[in-house]
């Protein structure tokens, strides 16, 4: 029962003014009427909004709960909400299976008129995007080809059937040596939803008998991880090739420039003949100086100079005293570096000299004794100990670089990266390129065309965050070119 003042009732009987009478009550109002999830990916959450709004004049009381699937949640199960005011309700969504799900919010208020009100709710758990692989053909037969006559063509094709990039691993060859990739190696390359990489092969026997062999496809398709491929020439025949073997460390920690020992001394002849061995660098990254050392041709194991972060790849084959080869074996290291902020500088002229330099905090100018540079390689940051100082791998002088710098454990501040075009040699404007890193994750790069005397304010490496904050200043000349 709702009571009206006396006061009003005297006025009413005694034919006063006209009153209009509101009763001070609450009014619901719900947004939206009911909610589609839509398609959620399995393990995975989607969220939407549920308003409850109040358009009277009391606060409007309200109990929220849910029936049906568990698979929904509500954030908040109860609230008061003043006059002309709205609360929100976060309804999230969590598919355990691919079926669609359903459930109802109920909301119970102390609006008189609307004391409950339903919501329903929907969805649909999902696969998430994946990519899949689809080789073709999965057999080449190059059928009859005649010893010494020109090669047989042929091609399979990688395609990607999925709904997310399709990334290739390292693309390995079995067998006789007389199949041969005549395009460029895809391993490593990213192939888009519908896109198809292309390996063309030719054959070319060397012996009489027939041959056969395999390339195995690996990739990050999760159902088919490795695809093998078929390779028959002459019939297939039997007979048997010598086997290149790499002891191949997968990741190198790296602190500065160093050189790892590849071992190729597990390589086998069928007969037991005497090998012969050939080492190729097939792949360095971006501007390094690498190099086989020690007889590249000669001996069962070499050393590969790692002076980058990146992506090595050392190709390995084996001929015996018959001039019978093998397959090229692969060697695929990652070096990562070991310290926990390492920023490397390269550039392409020959003969002109860049200079790497880091400093401690941002008020710490070019050449200051605080500053890492060529003329004060380790510097006393004095933080926590050593392991903190920057370190100064080589001044390198002679073009292209590389230079870097490593911080092992950095302490809490920002790390200001220039660059400084010390001197020419007649190379003129030369492109100088900074990567900083921080162990396995290349946080930043980025390129810059400079001239003599010229100095790059790169940017900051933000310490603990593990972020690289770019700066884009103009070049400037070198305030000072030599140290204090």
């Amino acid at each position: 029962m709702r009571f009206v003042p006396m006061s009003v009732l005297l006025l009413v009987a005694c034919g006063g003014p006209e009153i209009n009478i509101r009763n001070l009550t609450p009014e619901i109002s719900v947004t939206p009427p009911s909610i589609d999830l839509g398609e959620v990916i399995v393990s995975q959450q989607g969220t939407a909004e549920l308003y409850v709004s109040n358009a009277g004049q009391a606060d409007l009381d309200v109990t929220v709960s849910l029936t049906g699937s568990p698979a929904f949640t509500l954030d908040l199960l109860e609230a008061s909400v003043e006059p002309d005011e709205s609360q929100l309700f976060l309804v999230t969504f969590t598919p355990d299976n691919f079926l669609p799900f359903d459930a109802e919010v109920l909301i119970v208020s102390n609006d008189e008129e609307l004391p409950e009100i339903t919501v329903p709710l929907t969805g649909v758990g999902v696969d998430a995007p994946m990519p899949d692989i689809e080789v073709s053909p999965l057999t080449i037969d190059f059928g009859d080809q005649p010893v010494s006559s020109p090669p047989g063509l042929q091609f399979f094709e990688i395609k990607n059937v999925g709904q997310a990039n399709l990334t290739l691993g390292t693309i390995t060859q079995s067998g006789s040596p007389a199949f041969l990739l005549s395009n460029d190696d895809p391993s490593g390359d990213t192939v888009a939803p519908g896109s198809s990489a292309t390996m063309i092969l030719q054959y070319s026997p060397v012996v009489e008998t027939g041959d056969n062999g395999t390339f195995t496809i690996p990739s990050d398709d999760p159902d088919e991880p490795e695809v093998v491929v078929t390779l028959i020439g002459n019939g297939g025949g039997d007979f048997e090739y010598p086997v290149a073997v790499i002891d191949c460390p997968p990741q190198v920690l790296i602190t500065g420039p160093e050189y790892v020992n590849l071992d190729g001394s597990d390589s086998t002849d069928p007969e037991g003949l005497d090998l012969l061995y050939s080492w190729e660098l097939v792949r360095t990254p971006l501007g390094s100086g690498s190099e086989l050392l020690l007889g590249a041709t000669e001996r069962d194991n070499i050393d590969v100079l790692i002076d980058l972060a990146g992506t090595y790849e050392v190709q390995l084959t084996v001929t015996n005293t018959n001039d019978t080869p093998s397959v090229p074996t692969k060697c695929v290291m990652q070096a990562i570096p070991e310290d926990e902020i390492r920023v490397e500088l390269i550039w392409d002229g020959s003969s002109s000299d860049l200079d790497l330099h880091v400093g401690n905090a941002n008020d710490v100018g070019l050449y200051d004794a605080e500053e890492a540079n060529w003329c004060n390689p380790s510097p006393d940051w004095g933080s926590s100990g050593s392991d903190d100082d920057p370190r100064l791998d080589i001044d390198d002088r002679g073009g292209f670089g590389p230079e870097n710098i490593n911080i092992l454990s950095p302490a809490d501040g920002v790390y200001p990266v220039r660059v400084h075009y010390f001197e020419d040699n007649n190379d003129d404007l030369v492109t100088a390129t900074v990567s900083v890193w921080s162990e396995a994750t290349q946080l930043w790069s980025g390129s810059k065309v400079m001239a003599r005397d010229e100095v790059w304010d790169v940017g900051q490496v933000n310490w603990p965050e593990t972020s690289f904050a770019p700066f884009d200043d103009p070049l400037y000349d070198a305030p000072t070119r030599s140290c204090p």
